[in-house]
């Protein structure tokens, strides 16, 4: 499917990673964009609105009644809309009424609109706790509320695939920060060192994930939505496997910080290590990330810098 002339609507489109797509939507030259988010107004989307191509829809996934209405006459979905990770073990009937009812509520719009193509953000939580370096094939064991969630979601869609012939692609992606995050282990520790506080490392700080940037995954989103295939899975990531304790020492000479680390108690069941093969999204849907994490970093703080 081509980008350049079509409709599309994003859900969460006001969020972090949504308000990329957005822009990246609009980059490659998408007629309107529509914003179904809960938030009726965004400092994410101040440049995208400028365009006069997006339009926000103030909208409650859990709430049927008109999404419809929203989807009529677009070409592709981005279903972003989500309850986040920690709040999701914090309220865990509302994860499901958001991530789970919320998440069929719009895959029926979907259907009922006859959208063309839905592109569903997964996340690697949905393979659970594992040492391994993951790839598509790993057993899938969500051992949260919020990896359930997002399992149930994936599920939730091979289902309208296989009895309506949804067209999807559902993308895992591994640890993203970037540009307008709200919490996550990078935006946090830069958060400490702007007010003289030290970082907080729990546990020993050898716990290593894959840290991919929020650009390469809105990259990955166009490129599932322009792709010809569908009802496959991938993952998305930077190929780059980086320690709690190395992020924090990057951080802290980037910002050139004399401030050090101070070190709590890991909490119980904290992961070690969260790693994914993104060989298949670079096979099949020519995924390439652009954005290292050195260079990721010294972004980010160089924008701190500049207030």
């Amino acid at each position: 499917m081509d980008i350049s002339g079509q409709t599309f609507v994003v859900t969460g489109g006001a969020g972090f990673i949504g308000s990329h797509v957005v822009d990246e939507l609009l980059h490659q030259g998408a007629t309107e964009v529509r914003v179904l988010d809960q938030l009726a107004q965004s400092d994410n989307l101040k440049q995208a609105l400028a365009t006069g191509k997006v339009k926000i829809v103030e909208c409650d996934i859990t709430h049927p009644d008109g999404l419809a209405n929203s989807m009529q006459g677009i070409a592709g979905l981005f279903h972003m809309a989500v309850l986040p990770l920690g709040p999701c073990g914090q309220d865990m009937r509302r994860c499901l009424e958001v991530n789970i009812i919320g998440t069929f509520n719009v895959f029926e719009a979907a259907r009922q609109a006859g959208v063309k193509r839905v592109v569903y953000s997964s996340a690697s939580s949905v393979y659970g706790d594992t040492n391994a370096t993951m790839d598509e094939s790993h057993p899938l064991n969500a051992r949260t509320m919020y990896g359930a969630s997002k399992l149930a979601g994936e599920y939730l869609l091979h289902a309208f695939g296989t009895h309506s012939g949804l067209k999807y692609v559902i993308l895992r992606y591994m640890n993203v920060y970037g540009p307008r995050q709200k919490g996550g282990l990078v935006n946090i520790v830069l958060g400490r060192i702007r007010q003289g506080q030290p970082p907080l490392i729990f546990g020993d700080g050898s716990q290593s994930f894959d840290f991919v940037h929020v650009s390469d995954i809105a990259q990955a989103n166009l490129l599932a939505m322009q792709a010809e295939i569908s009802g496959e899975a991938f993952n998305i990531g930077s190929g780059e496997e980086f320690t709690v304790n190395e992020i924090v020492r990057l951080l802290l000479e980037m910002a050139r910080s004399g401030l050090k680390p101070e070190y709590r108690p890991a909490p119980p069941g904290q992961m070690q290590r969260r790693v994914g093969s993104s060989e298949k999204a670079m096979r099949m849907l020519g995924y390439r990330p652009q954005v290292s994490l050195v260079e990721g970093l010294r972004q980010l703080v160089a924008q701190e810098q500049a207030g």
